[in-house]
């Protein structure tokens, strides 16, 4: 037997399968895309700005910024996501989602009058605290809702247009940093990600009554 590919019916299939995805997986697709994008934009200027501008910058600081993140993250998020496992209902996931936006948002706003190495470091402990509370509780959110027998699709989806987004958001932060400074894109990154966490409060609907009860 011999498989005919149709790249007509391939793209039918695919938005069909787009099209039955429900809207509470949209909106925490869009909302990862929004943060991803929000902080994409630093992305290929994070070093050049440590180096740059802060006093007593250099690449070792550099390393030593992103280890404190990704230290702080890693560690912290597992009790997090097993406090949330063990919770029942989704108000803990809301209150987990509100603390890491809190904490996330202040970062970039703050970067723009920070001046040295310890403050920076000081920064990436806040930023790796908020996203122990955040992407667990996102993480939870998105499998619990998931379509059924979509999981492979909708996971793939979800990193397809979250990398899709960096890409551009690496080229935007790089062009407006050449432009304009340091300082708009920290600012753009700050709005993106407070527009990241309203627009998640959408979900306040859903788990209102439960937080009141």
């Amino acid at each position: 037997m011999i498989f005919k590919f149709s790249p007509i019916k391939v793209t039918k299939f695919t938005w069909q399968e787009i099209k039955g995805i429900n809207r509470f997986i949209w909106i925490l697709i869009w909302s990862a895309l929004l943060l991803t994008f929000g902080f994409g934009l630093i992305t290929p200027i994070f070093a050049v700005f440590l180096t740059q501008q802060i006093q007593g910058g250099s690449l070792v600081v550099v390393g030593v910024a992103e280890m404190i993140y990704l230290v702080t993250k890693s560690i912290l998020q597992v009790p997090i996501s097993i406090l949330i496992d063990k919770t029942s209902g989704e108000k803990i996931d809301f209150y987990c989602i509100f603390i890491g936006g809190i904490l996330i948002t202040l970062v970039p706003f703050l970067y723009l009058w920070v001046l040295f190495p310890w403050q920076i470091y000081i920064l990436q402990f806040i930023y790796g605290l908020g996203a122990a509370f955040d992407w667990p509780a996102w993480m939870g959110l998105f499998t619990r809702h998931i379509d059924e027998n979509k999981e492979s699709f909708e996971w793939s989806l979800q990193t397809t247009i979250e990398e899709i987004g960096l890409a551009g958001a690496a080229v935007i932060g790089g062009l407006l940093a050449d432009r304009l400074g340091f300082k708009p894109v920290f600012l753009l990154v700050g709005i993106f990600s407070f527009l990241t966490f309203l627009f998640l409060f959408i979900f306040y609907q859903k788990v209102k009554e439960e937080i009141r009860g």
